[in-house]
């Protein structure tokens, strides 16, 4: 049985700093609070001849989360503080060798977080008070994305995946598969929206990311019986067997309107 407590600081970068010419100096931009965390672990572990496994639950307490969102005193997006954040979940493996030349590895995990406070996105307009969208009251004052309750952006809800390994002789041969769960776009878990041909608000994506599988190959060959020793090899590798297209990584956005940079 195990346990663990810790506490952690990530200060912003200087590319965060330097994103604005000029602060003045006694401005919340020029003197931005780092972002700490508190984390707590605790789990279970198992090891035999021929069994190695796993379970662990585990809770993080970011105060002070550092998010990009659009500051309406210098116009641009910078990068701005996403108040407490709380992100838990669990995480299991198991590794079996039933005999020296097999041996079968699984793992899975599922992650949740909850952004507890709603985050100031702008300054209201008329169309917002009328509409009272974003918690706005008055034209000039300030706008909110509702992000309160929500996920963070970016992160996959579960992931799963395994690995089946095999030596005959000098050959060695391995498979492995992966599966990535749904990802949501931005922290207010809403579609993408842009204004496409003049019409507003029109859905170009979707509030989440789809799951994807992806499936890689390797064969290895000891090369000592041809007089080259025992630690050199031939390997030939297969990544993306099936040639899956997916989404791959991307930081999320606070407003449902940002489009993020995407692999």
């Amino acid at each position: 049985v195990f346990a663990n407590y810790s506490k952690g600081v990530q200060v912003p970068g200087t590319d965060n700093l330097y994103n604005a010419f000029f602060f003045p100096t006694d401005s919340d931009a020029a003197n931005p609070v780092p972002e700490t965390t508190d984390n707590f672990d605790l789990g279970y572990r198992v090891s035999t001849g021929q069994v190695q496994a796993q379970v662990g639950v585990w809770y993080t307490i970011f105060n002070d989360r550092l998010a990009s969102s659009f500051d309406p005193e210098t116009e641009r997006n910078v990068y701005r503080n996403l108040g407490r954040v709380d992100k838990y979940g669990i995480d299991a493996s198991v590794s079996v060798r039933p005999i020296p030349e097999v041996a079968i590895y699984g793992f899975a995990s599922y992650l949740k977080s909850d952004i507890k406070d709603n985050v100031q996105n702008g300054v209201c307009t008329a169309a917002q008070v009328t509409g009272r969208l974003n918690l706005c009251t008055a034209v000039g004052g300030p706008a909110f994305a509702l992000t309160a309750g929500k996920r963070e952006s970016g992160s996959p809800t579960f992931t799963w995946g395994g690995r089946v390994q095999g030596e005959l002789g000098p050959v060695e041969l391995g498979m492995q598969i992966k599966r990535t769960g749904p990802r949501y776009v931005n922290d207010q878990n809403i579609p993408l929206v842009q204004t496409v041909n003049g019409v507003a608000n029109t859905v170009v994506y979707g509030a989440k990311t789809p799951s994807y599988t992806l499936v890689d190959l390797n064969a290895r060959v000891r090369l000592d019986w041809a007089g080259l020793g025992d630690k050199t090899y031939f390997q030939f590798n297969v990544s993306n067997v099936f040639d899956k297209l997916y989404v791959g990584g991307f930081d999320g956005q606070l407003a449902d309107n940002s489009v993020p940079f995407v692999q």
